[in-house]
């Protein structure tokens, strides 16, 4: 019979399935033998098994049997290795039984509805928390906020004055006299008559025309039909009588002027009327050179006269038939006509 190889039986030894060795930690007792081996049942338990009673936190858990197997295979010696892995498995337990009672703690001071909570287990944190401030989301800065716009209160408007009415202008209302022959005192309502009632700031206070009266007898007058009216103003209409009479007519200007310079020592304003035209052209030179020679007394004296003539005449120096009632005297059409001529020649003056 063939001896076997020494060298070769080794060799074949190390591929042969070995049984599994029993860990006796004799200082530790048998339950912890056990529970190092994974065996919680009977003898026929498999190596490193968990049983049916042991604990997946417990000595018994994978954990605990790694160990031991590592001890087992780089630990030379059995009593070394078990003192190794009793360390170890002790270390483990340890460090898991701590494990769990941190967990068990923090579970413990949560309060879960079914659980009553103790007074005064808790102190309460005096200092208020203070709020966390989010932080922006993002990488868009948040808009600034734009405050809303103040309502500026509409101002109420202040009642206003009411607005003083212009004092009304006073007028100064002029008195005249109106000094002639039958030219001023008639038809029956006269320009002097017309010219009161068409300007408010002349009032007629006396007509002194005398029909068929010259210029010597106007001035013979002066005191009872003027003075003693004491006028503002002299309307003075003579010298027509003057020419049918064949007066001169330097005879007539030195009248006139005497008329002129005793209003004047009386005050009175004279205003002079240029004679009126006549219906016979023999009459209109003789018209035209007495006008011109009143005119130049006027100038002379510093009065004003009014040119009556002028509308009343057509081209030839005699009366438009329709100013005139006679060929000599006028018309109402006539002395409306020399009424509104006196007004607007005084208007300029500012009477």
């Amino acid at each position: 019979m063939a001896h076997p190889d020494p060298h070769h039986v080794a060799e074949s030894a190390r591929h042969m399935a070995r049984p599994p060795r029993r860990l006796h930690l004799g200082w530790l007792g048998t339950a912890s033998e056990a529970n190092l081996t994974g065996s919680t049942g009977g003898s026929g338990s498999a190596p490193g098994a968990t049983g049916s009673g042991g604990s997946a936190g417990g000595a018994g858990s994978p954990v605990s049997t790694a160990f031991v197997q590592i001890g087992r295979r780089f630990l030379p010696g059995e009593t070394r290795r078990r003192e190794v892995v009793a360390v170890l498995t002790l270390l483990i337990v340890a460090s898991l039984f701590s494990v769990t009672g941190q967990i068990a703690g923090a579970g413990s001071m949560s309060p879960s509805p079914s659980s009553g909570m103790v007074a005064g287990d808790i102190t309460a944190d005096p200092s208020p928390t203070p709020a966390t401030t989010p932080e922006p989301d993002g990488t868009a800065s948040p808009a600034p906020a734009t405050p809303a716009p103040t309502a500026t209160p509409t101002p109420k408007p202040k009642p206003k004055a009411p607005a003083r009415k212009a004092a009304p202008k006073s007028v100064v209302v002029r008195t005249f006299v109106a000094l002639g022959d039958s030219l001023t005192a008639w038809p029956d309502t006269p320009w002097p008559s017309r010219l009161d009632a068409e300007d408010a700031t002349l009032r007629l206070i006396h007509n002194a025309g005398v029909p068929g009266d010259t210029t010597a007898q106007m001035r013979a007058r002066l005191t009872k039909d003027v003075y003693d009216y004491n006028p503002n103003v002299l309307f003075v209409l003579g010298g027509t009588n003057d020419l049918g009479f064949g007066i001169s007519g330097s005879a007539t200007i030195a009248n006139l002027r005497a008329i002129i310079i005793g209003a004047k020592a009386h005050k009175i304003m004279v205003i002079l009327l240029l004679v009126p035209p006549d219906s016979y052209t023999s009459m209109a030179a003789r018209v035209n050179s007495l006008n011109a020679a009143i005119v130049s007394l006027a100038n002379s004296q510093r009065v004003t006269y009014v040119n009556i003539h002028a509308p009343l005449a057509n081209a030839d120096g005699v009366y438009y038939p329709k100013y005139t009632s006679d060929g000599l005297h006028f018309s109402d059409l006539g002395a409306q006509t020399v009424a509104n001529t006196v007004r607007a020649r005084v208007r300029l003056l500012g009477l």
